[in-house]
């Protein structure tokens, strides 16, 4: 059939009050006006494709004829097989759907797009739309029972839903200041818990036009009328499409409710438009230095041998002891440790630069030595300042923390009662040693357990460069939304802090909930590494142990690192934990 022939899906005359006596040039101006004679003509080419015997899917032969051109990340993170749920933020409208059932036909045929309204005049979608209001209120679930038990019935059947959860166009936001998705709603939250299915974060890339901006601020509801237009500009430009990882039952099980795993899914969606570590320009190579050679084993273990027995704080089974001790007794140890330092460092992208990460606060600081007494090898070391020695000898800036935070009177006072911890590091051979962290923790758990004066650690944990952007300004919302002294942060400032380095307002504002505890975080983070990672495990242990973060600073002479300043006050530690490394017997300052 000739395409001129067919009929309209979208006929202006029978949308508008006597509009069968309007001249035809002006039904025919006024549609290509309104992109409506291009969606027309369109599917009309669609349905002579078919005719002729083209086994193309609908949305394959939409995105050819309407010129909607896309590139395409993470395809391989659908799953070919079972229930499964794809959410996707709406930055356009009509061709928003087009896309997306494009990209989801590529890995699987058994799909449904929930639709609105607006949609079901197109006849290509039919078989597979299901049209229901999952978006509004408690009235709007009971006008469309039918709706959502076809959802709930496609899913249980081990099928594919594609969902927009916010309902409708983006919006501009006055308080964000750019175009931003609309609230999303928790009903299709409900209906993933229910079915047990898989959810898989999609983002488009884009926004609308100002013209359909402009008619969404002066009259929001009439502009669902102009939404054929926009695919016109859709078709003008290149979109890109990423799809995150998979997000499985386990992790969806851990939100508190429905609007919880909603922002979950949204902050999913989101955060797969920031940059990738690839895609940035990359920086000019740091100048490094060969590192050093070790010492022999038997000088350092004749050096570790010559330490008196009380500098001996912790040991197991497995021949890892932990040592304290100052840096005149162990000279060719801190040379070891300056090596190993710079060798575990350089491996995550940080680093000196130096053939030995050695610096003058090594002289005044305490040790903390990991020794494998097997292998006569060191497996790892922590520094610790002592503060009130350090603060009577050479004043604050004794303490290397100094260069980076400006400490008010009231963080030095308690810092005088505390340990200053840093420079920490495990060998690479006993990075996945299950003992190794625990054992150091052992050793300053006992170091505190007979050094009674000190209540307080504090330090920064270091957020490698290595990180995405987008797992770094994750986490640094997180910790801004959850782990915050409050009484403290005024006190301490700091001297380059982070820029450009945080989620977008509209994102930030979903980390409370959506990331109600650290194991949503790190799931997140893991979902959005390419190796898989997790947050930094020191970052978890000092959490753990209660820490509370007081600022934030960039370290660009190691490595652009984004360092946490974290403050442990042992007092406020849980019970377990200080059971665990300090003794049963331990009892923290100011506890009494």
């Amino acid at each position: 059939m000739s395409t001129s022939k067919r009929e309209k899906i979208t006929d202006l005359t029978k949308l508008i009050k006597g509009g069968d006596k309007l001249p035809k040039w002006l039904v025919l101006w006024a549609e290509k006006r309104l992109g409506l004679h291009a969606l027309n003509v369109a599917h009309a080419h669609i349905e002579d494709d078919w005719e002729a015997g083209s086994k193309e899917n609908f949305f394959k032969l939409a995105c050819k004829y309407l010129n909607l051109n896309y590139d395409l990340t993470g395809l391989e993170n659908i799953p070919k097989e079972g229930p499964c749920v794809i959410v996707c933020n709406h930055p356009h409208g009509m061709s928003d759907g087009l896309m997306f059932g494009d990209v989801v036909m590529r890995v699987r045929e058994d799909i449904r797009i929930v639709v609105n309204e607006f949609l079901q005049c197109v006849r290509g979608m039919v078989p597979y739309e299901i049209m229901v209001d999952v978006y509004g209120g408690e009235a709007a679930k009971r006008a469309n029972m039918a709706g959502m038990r076809e959802i709930l019935r496609w899913l249980k059947g081990g099928h594919c839903i594609l969902v927009f959860p916010s309902g409708s166009a983006a919006t501009y936001s006055h308080q964000d200041r750019r175009v931003i998705d609309d609230p999303w709603q928790a009903n299709i939250s409900s209906i993933i818990r229910k079915t047990g299915a898989t959810v898989v974060p999609m983002h488009i890339s884009g926004r609308t036009g100002i013209f359909f901006q402009l008619i969404s601020i002066i009259n929001k509801g009439i502009r669902s009328n102009f939404l054929a237009r926009e695919i016109l500009r859709d078709g003008r430009m290149r979109h890109t499409i990423r799809l995150g990882r998979a997000i499985s039952p386990a992790t969806i099980a851990m939100t508190q409710n429905d609007d919880s795993l909603s922002d979950y899914l949204r902050l999913s969606s989101m955060l797969q438009r920031y940059p990738r570590k690839e895609e940035q320009a990359a920086t000019a190579p740091r100048e490094m230095q060969e590192i050093e050679l070790s010492a022999p084993a038997e000088t350092l273990k004749a050096e570790i041998n010559a330490l008196p027995a009380d500098c001996l704080y912790a040991e197991t089974s497995g021949g890892l002891k932990v040592y304290a001790a100052q840096a005149e007794q162990i000279p060719h140890m801190m040379r070891e440790i300056g090596i190993q330092r710079e060798h575990t460092f350089r491996a995550v992208g940080e680093g000196s630069g130096t053939s030995c990460d050695l610096d003058e606060f090594d002289k005044t600081y305490t040790h903390l030595i990991m020794w494998d007494s097997n292998a006569n090898r060191l497996a790892g070391a922590y520094r610790m300042g002592r503060t009130d020695k350090i603060l009577k000898s050479q004043g604050v800036k004794g303490v290397y923390n100094s260069q980076f935070f400006r400490f008010g009177d009231k963080f030095q006072s308690i810092i005088a009662h505390g340990l200053e911890m840093g420079r920490a590091f495990i060998c690479k051979d006993y990075q996945r040693h299950p003992a190794s962290l625990d054992t150091l923790w052992m050793g300053i758990g006992h170091y505190l357990a007979r050094h009674k004066e000190y209540r307080y650690l504090y330090g920064t944990v270091s957020i490698s460069g290595e990180y995405q952007p987008a797992s770094r300004a994750l986490m640094l919302s997180y910790l801004k939304a959850h782990c915050m002294n409050t009484e403290l942060t005024g006190d301490v400032q700091a001297l380059y802090p982070p820029t450009g380095t945080e989620l977008l307002s509209e994102d930030a504002r979903l980390v409370p909930t959506a990331l109600s505890e650290l194991r949503l975080l790190s799931s997140m983070v893991a979902d959005l590494e390419p190796d898989g990672k997790s947050i930094p495990v020191l970052l978890r242990q000092y959490l753990r142990l209660g820490g509370k973060m007081l600022s934030f600073g960039i370290d660009n002479d190691f490595g652009g690192t984004l360092d946490c300043l974290v403050l442990v006050d042992m007092k406020e530690s849980p019970r377990r934990i200080q059971d665990r490394y300090c003794g049963k017997d331990y009892i923290a300052p100011g506890a009494e």
